[in-house]
């Protein structure tokens, strides 16, 4: 009897895991599915557990991801359903419903998708603004805001100069070695490592160059640990609690990392409150303003929070603008006539070598044009993603009033039918219902290359962002939410007037001092994982520039 008990184990162990598997990840994503189905809104079927897996592994395999979406866009339109794996995603790139659902009244349903904390709390913890959702974030936002002033960026340009005129020096010095040989060098890899040795200097002052082993424990450690769970995450074991326990898949990288990394920030917290190091700048960095920041209640950040979010600005602040500077050299070297409008104004307004200050910086309109056009076309960032926890509308214009709602849950004529004469396709117009659960993915990348939208949407025209030479305004944009290279609502990007300042000066710097030559043949290929940058890097032969 008990050998036949022992039988049965397995075959109840299977039948529960599947009935978990149904009810946790199928039946609430088809539900979603359904809902949006019913409404109209088209997409590609609905297969359980692997959805769209497959066509996305195959448009990988062959270096052109972005065009998974951008053929789904055409197929569909520009509101869409596929899934990612298990996932459900509804795609928005209509400015109307942006705009609707980044509103005053719809904002608040919504909260960044549990998968995005599951995969970054693990390095930069839960108490952020990267992660934190609710009276949480809006207190730390509050509490930050003050540190992306331009009147305590201002203090930090010359943390940029300086880190910038280094690399140059580095690179320069290379390519002298060897005239007749010249070294190609990766301009992607050598923008990563400026960015964040900026942004590390930046937030952690003297301390990060006085610390022992800091350079690599941020250059390398950071990094390594950071592809483990990017790694853990694909393989969907940092989703799943129990199995995200054993030991295997890089599960030692990650927790030895981040070991280190928290003692080596610990370290640097415990020595600028002691005196021992100081800010870079010419006033308080980042670590001076999160040590001074107080809330309404006059409440301090704790040393947890301070350095999970000195550990936020080092993980947001580095690769997004590294990248951004590679696709901006890549425009350079590809288009002779944007590289000749650049060098003429940097060489006008910086002659003779000199730095950009605070006070010639607002002069540089052609190269603040051309980041705004990088942006546009080569987003760091090109898809964002919201999970609705109340469910609401999209699309009307007016909250719906009370007798409507009324009507929506007790209607007097509960159905009515209509046969189709003509046929024809139903439009985005009408109002969409949001479920509970449901996640949408807005696409910048695909919004920004809208032919209804922008004139010769595939064509890189920096001029269409030069600002009115008389008001010193920038051109109006066709719609306020076509544009979002930042995000957009509440969560939207606070470090991005650091970003643009930071790309200003190191474009006007590598323009100012150096040629770049591409080296010939290289394939350029979108390389999609937490930022968007190519995928064999940006590789040019570097020299000094005689002025």
């Amino acid at each position: 009897m008990a050998f036949q008990i022992l039988l049965y184990i397995p075959v109840v162990l299977a039948l529960v895991t599947i009935a978990i598997v149904y009810l946790k990840l199928i039946r609430p994503e088809k539900r979603v599915y359904d809902i949006f189905r019913a409404q109209g809104i088209n997409g590609e079927p609905f297969v359980p557990l692997i959805g769209q897996l497959p066509s996305i592994r195959r448009y990988r395999e062959v270096g052109s991801i972005l065009s998974f979406q951008e053929d789904l866009a055409k197929k569909h339109g520009n509101l869409f359903l596929y899934a990612f794996g298990p996932l459900t995603r509804l795609v928005i790139t209509e400015p109307d419903l942006l705009a609707d659902m980044f509103s005053r009244r719809n904002v608040q349903n919504y909260i960044k998708p549990p998968l995005f904390n599951t995969v970054f709390s693990q390095i930069i913890g839960e108490k952020n603004l990267l992660v934190a959702e609710g009276n949480e974030h809006e207190r730390a936002r509050r509490m930050i805001n003050p540190a992306f002033y331009h009147i305590n960026l201002k203090s930090m340009v010359s943390i940029i100069t300086d880190q910038t005129a280094r690399t140059i020096d580095r690179l320069i010095q290379k390519s002298t070695v060897k005239q007749k040989d010249q070294i190609s060098i990766d301009l992607q890899n050598q923008f990563n490592a400026l960015t964040l040795s900026i942004i590390a200097s930046s937030a952690f002052g003297s301390g990060f160059e006085t610390i022992t082993n800091a350079q690599e424990i941020i250059h390398t450690t950071f990094g390594e640990v950071l592809e483990a769970i990017l790694y853990r995450s694909l393989l969907m074991i940092n989703q799943i609690p129990f199995i995200s326990k054993f030991p295997f898949c890089r599960k030692n990288i990650v927790d030895k990392g981040i070991r280190i990394i928290s003692d080596f920030v610990n370290q640097i917290i415990a020595e600028r409150r002691q005196g021992k190091s100081a800010s870079l700048s010419n006033g308080p960095d980042l670590l001076d303003l999160l040590l001074s920041a107080v809330d309404d209640e006059g409440k301090p950040f704790t040393d947890q929070e301070i350095k999970e979010e000195a550990l936020t600005f080092v993980l947001a602040g580095s690769e997004t603008t590294g990248n951004l500077m590679t696709w901006v050299l890549y425009v350079l070297m590809t288009h002779d006539n944007v590289l000749g409008a650049c060098r003429e104004e940097v060489d006008r307004i910086l002659p003779n070598g000199k730095l950009p200050t605070n006070d010639n910086l607002t002069d540089l309109v052609i190269c603040e044009a051309i980041i705004n056009e990088t942006l546009r076309l080569y987003p760091p960032a090109p898809v964002f993603t919201r999970y609705c926890i109340r469910e609401h509308l999209i699309g009307d214009e007016h909250p719906i009033p009370i007798i409507n709602e009324t009507l929506r849950l007790y209607p007097p004529a509960p159905v009515f039918t209509r046969y189709c004469i003509r046929e024809h396709l139903i439009g985005d117009e009408h109002p969409i219902r949001i479920p509970v659960g449901a996640t949408i993915l807005i696409s910048d990348y695909l919004l920004h290359r809208r032919n209804d939208l922008w004139p010769r949407a595939d064509e890189f025209d920096y001029t269409r962002w030069m600002r009115d030479p008389k008001t010193g305004l920038k051109p109006k944009l066709p719609h306020p939410f076509c544009y979002l290279p930042f995000a957009a609502g509440p969560r939207n990007c606070i470090g991005q007037n650091f970003a643009l300042l930071e790309a200003k000066i190191m474009l006007s710097m590598f323009v100012q001092r150096c040629n770049f030559e591409m080296v010939p043949g290289q394939k350029m290929v979108f390389d999609l994982k937490i930022t968007m940058g190519s995928k064999y890097g940006l590789w040019a032969k570097i020299s000094n520039r005689k002025m």
